[in-house]
């Protein structure tokens, strides 16, 4: 029998020749033997050597069987004890019993082979214990982990829910805020420094309509548009920004490949990642300083792929390097910084959703994020992102000039401000629009004279009559009449519902006057 395998057994007997006799017959059929002459030293060789059976005489000098029986259930009831006494009554064994011992065998055992099966029957019980404990514990960290997971899948629709509720109250803010500074800009002398500083409350503006969008992306509540983008551009603007961030103490330095290709992405997504890593870099050093480091550059990788991403398969990547020099992480932190929650920052300076976030946005890209880090060395991140193909078109911004025209348009909002705000738009483009802030009037106004208006833009959460409704109540009025559908965020309306229902246009919230233009007059051409 394999030494490795084999079950240990204690026989404890002061009787010498019955001991020899037990223990010749043991390690005959395999058994690797232990021996105590008596009950004080079955009791030492059981804590130095934990056997897996122990073969206990009840009447021993010292430290009798019953006292040995008693001590070692109480402390592992696991082992299997098989009592072997020929001093024993009726009423002992039942007490040996009662104590925790597995089976009871009388004197002068005439047939060793029935020691061997009381033995082979112990062992085998006390395994499937075993093999049933393991099973429950095994059962227990499912449960654990199934109980985990839904507790994180319950954390994930509670932040759906609440960017749901932030992106409709915020976009709505932002619209004002936006469409008025607009508005306050196009007022003044074009070279004026107040437009300038109301050009930087508009760029502020959009940075904080984009966060919201990234809320809703990592809630699974919005969709992002992929196109064509030169990252570079994104990168060096963003690390402009975050120079005013970045205490003194760091050093940022920078090595951007101005040459590389674009990649499929969002440019949004592109600043969150950004900002995520070099945020995290900066925690790391914000103690005792350091150097932060930005790369970026072009590669190809063999079909083989890369030992560090065995995920890549061949072609052209550009890998984005963001390095800190500072306290770094030990094996066991870097196995756990891409799951949801967990965060190695003191309470109350991180949510544990920022490593998160780029890892599933560089793995929808078709990339793949690697990490290296020793403690007290820093750490590198690098992401490889697929370029696109060469001859592909980079989306450009529009520049084409802001149109209006004479029409009539019915602008329905709940808001004040903002209803007074895309009824001055409008006018401005040389529209005539007449705004309602109760979408019930709206409709009384609309029934009344439906042949007067060529346009509703109507928000889409109201009292009273919903966007959606108050859409469905205009077409039936005037089938075919052109409206757009405006909103901060719906969780129960999207642009497919809204064109399903015969709505033209479905935009988000906020709207800004040039985009506004471009949309009223593309819904109006095309009647």
């Amino acid at each position: 029998m394999n030494t490795e395998t084999q079950r240990r057994i204690l026989v404890v007997e002061d009787d010498a020749l019955m001991r020899k006799s037990i223990v010749t017959f043991l390690q005959e059929n395999g058994h690797h033997v232990l021996q105590a002459r008596d009950g004080q030293e079955g009791l030492d060789v059981f804590h130095r050597q934990a056997p897996d059976l122990i073969l206990l005489d009840l009447r021993m000098p010292k430290i009798d069987g019953l006292e040995v029986l008693e001590a070692i259930t109480k402390e592992s009831p696991e082992i299997p004890v098989i009592i072997v006494s020929g001093a024993g009554s009726m009423s002992d064994a039942i007490k040996t019993l009662k104590l925790g011992a597995w089976d009871y065998v009388t004197k002068p055992i005439t047939d060793l082979a029935l020691l061997e099966h009381a033995v082979t029957k112990s062992l085998e019980r006390a395994e499937l214990i075993r093999e049933n404990r393991r099973y429950q514990n095994y059962l227990e960290e499912e449960v654990k982990k199934r109980t985990a997971e839904l507790q994180q899948a319950q954390k994930l629709e509670a932040i759906g829910t609440l960017a749901g509720g932030i992106a409709h109250d915020f976009n709505n803010i932002l619209s004002a805020i936006l469409g008025y500074t607009e508005m306050a800009k196009g007022a003044l002398p074009a070279d004026s420094q107040p437009v300038k500083d109301l050009e930087r409350v508009i760029k502020a503006g959009n940075r904080a309509a984009d966060l919201v969008k990234q809320l809703l992306t990592f809630s699974r509540q919005g969709e992002q548009e992929l196109q064509p983008v030169r990252i570079q551009h994104i990168i060096k603007e963003a690390l402009k920004l975050l120079h005013a961030t970045i205490p003194s103490s760091i050093e940022i330095r920078q090595d951007i490949d101005s040459n590389c290709a674009p990649i499929l992405a969002n440019p949004t997504q592109i600043h969150q990642i950004l900002l995520n890593l070099c945020t995290n870099a900066r925690y790391a050093m914000l103690k005792k300083g350091g150097i932060l480091s930005v790369s970026l550059s072009q590669v190809e990788v063999p079909e083989a792929g890369l030992p560090e991403a065995p995920k890549l398969t061949g072609g052209t990547y550009l890998v984005l390097r963001v390095s800190d020099t500072g306290y770094g992480m030990d094996r066991d932190t870097m196995a756990k910084i891409f799951d949801p929650f967990f965060t190695t920052k003191e309470r109350g300076e991180g949510t544990g959703l920022g490593l998160a976030v780029v890892h599933g946005i560089v793995t929808k890209l078709g990339g793949q994020i690697t990490v290296s880090s020793e403690p007290g060395k820093g750490t590198v991140f690098q992401l490889y992102f697929p370029v696109v193909d060469m001859e592909e078109p980079v989306k450009q911004g529009d520049t084409s000039s802001v149109l209006g025209g004479k029409e009539r348009i019915l602008v329905v909002d709940d808001e004040v401000e903002l209803a007074e705000m895309i009824q001055r738009m409008l006018a401005d483009l040389g529209y005539d629009a007449t705004s309602f802030t109760d979408s019930v009037e709206a409709l009384q106004e609309f029934t009344g004279g439906a042949e007067a208006y060529d346009l509703v833009i109507t928000d889409m959460t109201m009292p009273s009559i919903t966007g959606a409704e108050l859409a469905r109540r205009v077409l039936t009025v005037k089938p075919g009449m052109p409206i757009i559908l405006c909103t901060g965020f719906s969780e129960i309306m999207d642009e497919k519902k809204a064109k399903a229902m015969g709505i033209r246009e479905y935009i988000m919230k906020p709207v800004i006057k040039s985009e506004l233009a471009k949309i009223v007059r593309k819904v109006l051409d095309n009647g």
